[in-house]
């Protein structure tokens, strides 16, 4: 007759227990808390955005007015509320210049040589932008999803981690269109364009237009649509 298997230890099982008990009780304490700031500046048509971003989401409106318009979305993971307030200084919203020039970017904390990325994921903030319709557009952005519409003017958009959203208000006044994922996917009306895998991109020339695009996705995609005329 075979020997009865082995039972764990009391005190293994209490161990593993708590272990276990430990993650599931870390879990339950991260949550997320958010707080909104708003920001502004003068800015002139054929004037030039410039955005450098970490994490987080961003979208960017056109409209007609001489200003620009932020609404910045701190988002953070602390157990309660309380945790959660000193959390929302350690990233910061410097927007600086105005009229033909105008920069906005994320200060987070320097990272450890230990331990570079700590704690790095729970700092994010989400933009809510709008910006004269006829002003230019440069961003980089590290992680995050991007949405840009209603710009007639020049945009240069670099994200490594995401998913780029582009609307095209005038498929005549749009002269090139350059917009690539490294490894993703990419869609497009122009053309028909709806593929995914390695080195996908799509490519437009139009010699009467005045509008020039370029996108850059390293992982994730690239959407571009036009608006109805």
């Amino acid at each position: 007759m075979s020997a009865p298997a082995k039972l764990p230890s009391p005190a293994l099982s209490l161990g593993l227990l708590g272990v276990v008990l430990l993650g599931v009780q870390a879990t339950a304490r991260a949550d997320e808390f958010s707080k909104t700031f708003q920001y502004s500046a003068r800015m002139f048509s054929f004037g030039t955005l410039t955005i450098d971003t970490r994490m987080g989401n961003i979208q960017v409106e056109g409209w007609d007015e001489p200003r620009l318009e932020i609404e910045a979305e701190k988002v953070v993971e602390a157990k309660d509320e309380k945790h959660a307030q000193p959390l929302y200084d350690r990233v910061q919203v410097v927007l600086a210049g105005q009229d033909k020039q105008v920069v906005l970017r994320t200060v987070y904390p320097e990272r450890s040589l230990r331990r570079p990325f700590r704690a790095e994921t729970k700092l994010s903030v989400n933009f809510r932008i709008h910006m004269p319709f006829d002003a230019n557009l440069t961003m980089k952005c590290v992680d995050g999803d991007v949405r840009v519409t209603g710009l007639v003017a020049k945009q240069q958009i670099s994200v490594n981690y995401g998913d780029v959203e582009v609307n095209v208000p005038s498929i005549y006044r749009l002269r090139s269109l350059d917009a690539r994922a490294i490894l993703g996917y990419v869609q497009s009306d122009l053309h028909g364009e709806n593929s995914a895998g390695w080195g996908r991109k799509i490519v437009f020339w139009n010699m009467r237009g005045d509008q020039d695009i370029k996108v850059r996705v390293r992982m994730g995609g690239v959407y571009v649509y036009s608006s109805l005329e």
